[in-house]
């Protein structure tokens, strides 16, 4: 069986998808009804990683690709700390609804977490990983990825010098 997947985080990087599933084509796309957060806390750093809030006012940008069982099973170990929700995904470009997706989400850890820095590693592979799709995609990962505070990353970039590897 085939099943779309939509990666929003290190799974926008080829490089970091080629680790756990090889040869993959990316399509980019929107996701509706969810808020992308650095607001899943890896314990022995106090730092955080990207998560989803469902959020009926808020979208986000992702890639999708199609994944077979086996596949899937390989993403569902590599994102343990995650479930699978199947939402619907549209065309970056054209807005259309695309079908039946899965994302990964952790419907617990944001409840009580606030206030960490996100992984800087991490996020720069993510932020660079959107700007390699295109400029459009790394503005809109900017636009709609927030910290753990609520703040849009396209702000707190300005702040924040030693996030920012992108020649904009």
């Amino acid at each position: 069986m085939k099943y779309s997947f939509v990666g929003y985080g290190s799974l926008l990087s080829h490089k970091s998808l080629q680790e756990t599933i090889p040869n993959k084509k990316f399509k980019p796309v929107i996701v509706k009804g969810y808020k992308r957060e650095f607001n899943l806390e890896d314990n022995k750093e106090k730092k955080d990683f990207l998560n989803l809030v469902k959020n009926k006012k808020s979208y986000f940008n992702g890639v999708m690709f199609e994944v077979d069982d086996k596949e899937l099973i390989r993403l569902k170990k590599r994102e343990d700390f995650y479930n699978l929700e199947q939402t619907s995904a549209y065309d970056f470009k054209n807005k259309k609804k695309l079908g039946k997706c899965f994302v990964v989400i952790d419907n617990f850890v944001s409840l009580d977490h606030k206030g960490e820095l996100p992984n800087k590693t991490y996020f720069i592979m993510c932020r660079e990983a959107a700007y390699h799709i295109s400029k459009d995609f790394g503005k809109l990962w900017d636009k709609t990825t927030f910290t753990s505070n609520g703040e849009k990353i396209e702000d707190w970039i300005k702040k924040s010098k030693d996030y920012d590897t992108m020649k904009r």
